[in-house]
């Protein structure tokens, strides 16, 4: 099974794609800042990291070129 850090720090907006995207077999970990993605990803090593650019903390950018 494929792993998904989805990260965003609209809660409604992470839930509605979580739930379409286990719905189609992914195993999605859910983060609402750049510095819990970080943590996130070091622990869980996810396939794929989906960010939001605007967040909290780090952003998005920051996150990625971290």
């Amino acid at each position: 099974m494929s792993r998904i850090l989805l990260v965003d720090d609209d809660v409604d907006f992470v839930q509605m794609i979580k739930s379409r995207l286990e719905v189609n077999g992914y195993e999605i970990i859910t983060a609402s800042n750049g510095l819990e993605a970080l943590n996130k990803a070091k622990e869980n090593h996810p396939d794929l990291i989906l960010l939001n650019v605007m967040m909290p903390e780090l952003s998005g950018v920051v996150t990625a070129l971290t």
